[in-house]
């Protein structure tokens, strides 16, 4: 009895206080997404292959809200990295190794500890093609959206889902409005 009890103790601790994905070259595990509260603790450790920076958004185009994912790299000489994240919304990464590998993309959301999560952070706003040639398609967004090239400077603004992109020259544009940040690459 106090073996069973001492068992559901520490899954129960293990579950409330800290959260774990093994990297290695052939993906995350247990899961590449996990649900935590503002401030819970996340391990990522490092499951083998080389080294695994673990970066911002995923190369479908999604990003993370509100703010972007600070990079956290485990290797074979820093076998593990516990980190928090205090701001709530919908974390996106990827293995800056191998970006290509989409078995190393993982999805945090963080949820506030009191109040859960506001409609717009669970939202999944989908920006495609990507890379894009003529139109640009935004799913799941209500609100102006202002695309910027890489010197900051306002190329377009609408509110439409659908964005005639034909005439930006060739190059990385930044996506903005009130509840996203992303990027998609003009062929």
């Amino acid at each position: 009895m106090k073996t069973i009890l001492l068992s559901i103790l520490l899954l129960t601790s293990t579950s409330i206080f800290a959260q774990s994905m093994t990297l290695s070259h052939s993906g995350i595990t247990p899961n590449s997404e996990l649900t935590v509260t503002v401030g819970q603790s996340i391990e990522f450790i490092h499951g083998g292959g080389g080294q695994h920076p673990m970066t911002e958004g995923w190369q479908s185009g999604e990003y993370s809200t509100p703010i972007p994912f600070a990079t956290q790299t485990v290797s074979f000489s820093n076998p593990s990295v516990t980190f928090t994240l205090d701001t709530p919304g919908v974390y996106y990464f990827h293995c800056g190794t191998n970006p290509a590998n989409d078995d190393l993309w993982g999805k945090i959301t963080v949820l506030d500890s009191g109040a859960g999560v506001l409609e717009n952070q669970m939202t999944r706003v989908v920006i495609s093609p990507n890379p894009v040639v003529d139109v640009l398609s935004l799913s799941n967004i209500e609100e102006e959206v202002f695309i910027y090239d890489t010197k900051g400077e306002m190329m377009m603004k609408t509110s439409s889902k659908t964005v005639d992109v034909s005439q930006l020259p060739s190059g990385v544009y930044i996506v903005k409005s009130k509840s996203l940040r992303s990027k998609f690459i003009k062929q």
